[in-house]
């Protein structure tokens, strides 16, 4: 399975390298040029942002799919490493116990 960016780029890619203009209007090639640079352009941009994100903008895009309500509820956690995603569902917890915290 892919990561999301990753799709997006092959998608766009697909419609770049794929892309014939509309038949029905009858584009230019120079309309059809400009079509498929502003999809290059777009993939550009996509892959220059997902390489300078920092840790803060790549957790947000989990936190942002966490608040779909319909998937999860607030007791989701995910655990994130290089290799391995895991989702843990929390069925009881104590709270926040300071009891045992040093000063």
């Amino acid at each position: 399975m892919k990561a999301l960016t990753d799709k997006i780029i092959d998608c766009l890619k697909d419609k770049h390298d794929n892309f014939i203009g509309n038949q029905e209007t009858n584009e230019s090639q120079d309309e059809n040029k400009g079509f498929k640079q502003g999809l290059a352009w777009a993939i550009d941009t996509i892959q220059t942002l997902e390489k300078s994100a920092t840790f803060n903008e790549a957790a947000r895009v989990v936190m942002k799919h966490f608040g779909d309500g319909e998937k999860y509820h607030p007791h989701f956690t995910a655990i994130i490493t290089n290799s391995t995603a895991e989702l843990v569902e929390g069925k009881e917890s104590t709270g926040k116990v300071m009891d045992y915290v040093p000063d």
